[in-house]
């Protein structure tokens, strides 16, 4: 077991470009960095600067390309000092296992079978199924059923995430007990993390936690965590397993105009260092203060226009002067 004295630092963030130079102060300050993915084949190589980025990077099935090169960089920097970098995602390790297992031709009955499998297996069915459900719910015209469809997706992927937590924190307790200290990342979202790994310390061990972009966000007149109101009615599933129903209706459609207004691309510091928690803040000041009617207003009228730019809805909607409701970034 991990002396009182072992820290554990728990970096909640984002895969943006912005956050890698707040990430790299902290992960210079550990002895070893636990990354939030599965294993995967030649990482330990490139580290090692054995292989090129470029050519392990073909073999990721990567949703931020430009963070996870500039990181990459980053890690074989960080290893040339002496540093340990671990993979540790077990959820993600068993779900790649499931779908290798269906590649070769095995069937949902097959995996079932498989005590290890399963309850991964069915947390992940089930959150899968609801998203397709809130898609079909999306293409029509009834906003109470929209929103019902949220709710549901947010309660099953609570407890997907709880079960994803539950499974990083026990693979990681253990490293604990070595007497170095450990620098886990992790996605804002991914709170629990913290209470499973309390649990499994069980006293041993100093836990603390970092936002990492916490500067930048208030920087920007945001709050701590630059969190949507999906992902906060997420949390709220997840920590405290219900939701009062008004407050549940409000975040859920609330999160309807969020995901229209929220820049999906993958955004460059610049002139701006932050780009992305500049958005999130501009995002959430508008959002923020949406009753549920206005919700389901902007919500059919951005349905009508689905070329226009739904900024550009928004403002006429709300009457909002141009500058303050604009997209950041052009």
């Amino acid at each position: 077991m991990p002396s009182a004295e072992t820290l554990l630092t728990i970096g909640f963030s984002t895969h943006h470009l912005e956050v890698i130079p707040f990430m790299r102060e902290e992960m210079e300050r550990h002895d070893v960095t636990v990354l939030e993915e599965p294993p995967t084949p030649g990482f330990a190589e490139m580290i090692e600067d054995h292989i090129p980025v470029e050519e392990y990077l073909l073999a990721v099935d990567s949703q931020f390309p430009l963070f996870d090169e500039r990181m990459c960089r980053e890690l074989q920097r960080l290893r040339k000092t002496g540093k340990a970098i671990l993979q540790v995602e077990p959820y993600l390790e068993t779900l790649l296992e499931i779908h290798e297992l269906f590649a070769s031709g095995k069937t949902p009955e097959d995996v079932l079978a498989v005590s290890k499998l399963r309850e991964v297996y069915q947390k992940e069915r089930e959150a899968t199924g609801l998203l397709i459900a809130f898609y079909a719910a999306s293409r029509g015209d009834a906003f109470r059923g929209v929103v019902e469809a949220v709710k549901r997706f947010a309660r099953a992927d609570a407890e997907r995430l709880l079960l994803r937590e539950r499974l990083r924190a026990a693979a990681i307790a253990p490293l604990a007990g070595h007497g170095k200290s450990l620098f886990i990342e992790a996605g804002y979202i991914h709170y629990p993390l913290f209470t499973f790994l309390r649990r499994f310390l069980d006293g041993a061990g100093r836990i603390r936690i970092r936002h990492l972009l916490e500067p930048a966000v208030r920087r920007h007149g945001g709050k701590r965590r630059n969190l949507g109101p999906g992902d906060v009615l997420t949390l709220h599933y997840s920590i405290h397993g219900r939701i009062d129903e008004p407050l549940g209706d409000l975040f859920a459609a609330r999160s309807l105009v969020y995901i229209r207004l929220i820049d999906k691309r993958e955004l460059l510091p610049g002139d701006e260092p932050t780009p992305h928690c500049l958005d999130e803040a501009r995002v959430n000041r508008v959002v923020d203060r949406l009753t549920f009617s206005d919700c389901q207003r902007l919500y059919r009228a951005m349905t009508r226009e689905p070329a226009q730019d739904p900024w550009v809805v928004v403002s006429r909607e709300l009457g909002l002067k141009r500058e303050a409701a604009s997209s950041p970034l052009p």
